[in-house]
């Protein structure tokens, strides 16, 4: 049966009422439910097509009445879709009120009377709203703006320009008490329902603009299904001081104070499992360093490494494919990272997908939000461990566990290694301890609990024997260039990491001198290293380190920053050498012989004089004792005060000075 054409007021999409919204009547008070349930019932009985005299006899709702509730059903809801029954419940209102009255006001009756007074005035004067709503957003202004201008700033800048337009105290907003500033505050407001995202990033900042995509009501595209289907990788910035002391196999002892730096977690998504750490003493972490973490978490690591062990746990184990060893090359399906540069680097992601063959999911830098399963376990561990130091820098300047790090860490000599310690202790604790996400089961009880269940959906799923056995896919990549010399008969060898590196096919194979290759070194141990013809692909096998060096199973980066901090501790006590100091030595001798023959001359001279004058007083006493009853005696004459001859005249007889 055809519906009748007044019946077309409700769309052939929307003819099944039992999918409109409607609100739950079990909270509407019983006033609202009496007039609300007979509007809904004529809106049905209308739809269903039954007379509107029954309908009215029905309902005691009048024909044009029920025209305007389907009308108003009809009409385009909060959330994108239509009203529905809704729109039935009373004093409902659908749209925004809008004012067509003038105002008229009184100056100090309050503000009552005045609903809508902002929105007329907007339409009158659309420059106004405009400027409130560039001034506010700080959009569209080609002069400098001020940075999140106050509410109070932007109510006189608005009362300024009305007054430049002319009005006057008995306008609105001019006659009210409080000269709309709670209107013009309401509406500022109201702009974040239009474009959250600029609102945000104009009064917030840009983390708080980035958080947006939170608690939206979406699912996850990546769910939590089984246990090691994601896993979630990142790296922590440690601010707890130390001092980085490398010792060599020699008993040399380099210490580098280190005030901050990073480490890189890997955890499984599912129960929040640590599964590989990795400590980058850098700036900012590299490439080099993801991969680090990647396969702390897959390959179990070798017994004379610095992550085999660790003294502060019962039985030295940290990481689960330690404890549990039928994990090793476990894989998973994908790796959420943030877009950093050393994560999106190309070498990076092929070689993680080339040997894990998962799938990589790249977020937001900055975005804790994205990634909160690994940044809270940051926290945690933070909190347990590095900022319990006397060396922690805490949370910034004005942190009252803040006391001289930098000095403490010197003075208690807190190494890079005592942290690791820590913090794998940590580790170890956590991935042990029950919480509540888990129902109060640890992280590696839930995963040993869903192996041993066949209905879990978790299941070991280890990587290929070959990609387990080609160190290359996760080693450190160099193309170096082969040195030697057939003149003076140098064999042909390369230099990596400083270190000389060898073997028999390359040792007597001169033609590629000067040619180049392609070294994979493992990042864990430097004495594994292997390499390949840069143009032909021939492989040459395993190389060897210095013959002095073949006990030093060091990781790349330790010996990395062992030749760092060894060449700037040469640079800092760099002396003269002993040649040149005995040259020094003498020059400086033969200065002071020169300078004390120079004094020796002096004082001759000196003492010569001093025994002309001496004789020439002996000759002046005795001519005075001859010649004492020949001449009479002249008047005194006093000496010269600190003259050189300071002596005193003879009483008789004259004076000669000299013969």
């Amino acid at each position: 049966m055809s519906v009748p054409r007044s019946r077309t007021l409700i769309p052939a999409a929307f003819a099944d009422l039992s999918r409109w919204p409607a609100p739950d009547e079990e909270v509407l008070n019983e006033e609202i439910l009496r007039i609300y349930r007979p509007r809904k019932l004529a809106v049905a009985m209308y739809a269903d097509g039954v007379a509107h005299e029954q309908i009215t006899a029905a309902t005691a709702i009048p024909r044009q009445k029920i025209f305007y509730l389907v009308g108003r059903c009809m009409a385009g809801g909060e959330d994108g879709t239509i009203a529905g029954f809704r729109a039935l419940v009373p004093w409902k209102r659908l749209r925004g009120y809008e004012r067509r009255a003038p105002v008229v006001h009184e100056l100090g009756e309050g503000s009552g009377g005045c609903a809508g007074a902002l929105s007329q005035l907007f339409a009158r004067f659309p420059e106004v709203e405009l400027h409130i709503r560039n001034r506010f957003l700080g959009t569209g202004e080609r002069s400098v703006r001020v940075v999140r201008i106050s509410y109070a700033e932007l109510h006189g800048e608005f009362l300024d320009q009305l007054r430049s337009l002319g009005f006057t105290s008995e306008d609105w907003p001019f006659s009210t008490k409080n000269c709309g500033y709670k209107s013009l505050r309401q509406f500022c407001i109201g702009l974040l329902s239009e474009n959250a995202t600029r609102w945000f990033s104009a009064r917030s900042g840009e983390e708080a603009a980035r958080r947006h995509g939170i608690g939206s009501g979406r699912r996850s595209l990546f769910p939590q299904l089984r246990g090691y289907g994601a896993c979630q990788l990142d790296f922590h910035k440690v601010d707890a001081g130390s001092v980085l002391i490398l010792e060599t196999e020699d008993g040399g002892r380099l210490p580098v104070p280190l005030a901050r730096w990073h480490i890189g977690f890997l955890i499984e998504e599912r129960w929040n499992l640590v599964l590989g750490a990795f400590v980058a003493l850098e700036g900012n972490p590299s490439g080099d360093s993801v991969l680090e973490v990647v396969e702390s978490a897959i390959r179990p690591p070798a017994e004379e490494s610095d992550a085999a062990t660790c003294p502060l746990t019962i039985d030295g184990k940290v990481f689960p494919i330690q404890i549990m060893p039928e994990i090793a090359f476990q894989g998973f399906g994908v790796l959420k990272m943030d877009n950093a540069w050393s994560n999106a680097a190309t070498e990076v992601v092929d070689n993680i997908i080339r040997t894990l063959g998962c799938a990589i999911n790249f977020g937001p830098v900055k975005a804790w939000w994205r990634r909160h399963p690994v940044e809270r376990i940051f926290g945690k561990l933070s909190e347990r461990g590095l900022k319990r130091l006397p060396s922690t820098f805490g949370s910034g300047p004005k942190d009252t566990r803040r006391n001289k790090p930098v000095e403490q860490a010197v003075k208690f000599e807190i190494t890079i290694r005592d942290l690791i310690d820590v913090i794998y202790a940590c580790i170890r604790e956590h991935n042990e301890e029950g919480n509540e996400g888990n129902n109060f089961s640890s992280p590696i009880g839930a995963l040993q609990h869903g192996l041993n269940r066949s209905d879990s959906g978790v299941f070991l799923q280890p990587l290929p024997i070959p990609a387990q056995q080609d160190l290359k896919l996760l080693s450190h990549v160099e193309v170096v260039k082969v040195c030697g010399s057939r003149k003076n008969n140098i064999r042909p060898h390369v230099t990596l990491g400083r270190w000389k590196y060898t073997n028999a096919a390359l040792a007597n194979a001169y033609d590629l001198i000067d040619r180049q290759l392609i070294v994979y070194c493992d990042r864990r141990d430097v004495q594994v290293a292997n390499a390949t013809v840069l143009e032909t692909g021939e492989q040459l096998g395993a190389l060897q380190g210095p013959a002095n060096k073949r006990g030093d199973h060091i990781s790349w980066r330790n010996r990395a920053l062992m030749n760092q901090a060894g060449l700037s501790q040469r640079l800092h006590e760099n002396s003269t050498s002993v040649a040149a100091r005995w040259c020094d030595g003498k020059a400086d001798e033969l200065r002071e012989r020169s300078k004390r023959a120079r004094n020796a001359k002096r004082a001759s001279k000196e003492a010569l004089s001093l025994s002309k004058v001496q004789a020439d007083q002996k000759r002046i006493g005795d001519k005075a004792a001859v010649g004492d009853s020949l001449i009479p005696s002249p008047p005194s004459i006093s000496p010269k005060t600190g003259s050189f001859f300071d002596f005193e005249a003879p009483k008789t007889g004259p004076t000669y000075l000299g013969d």
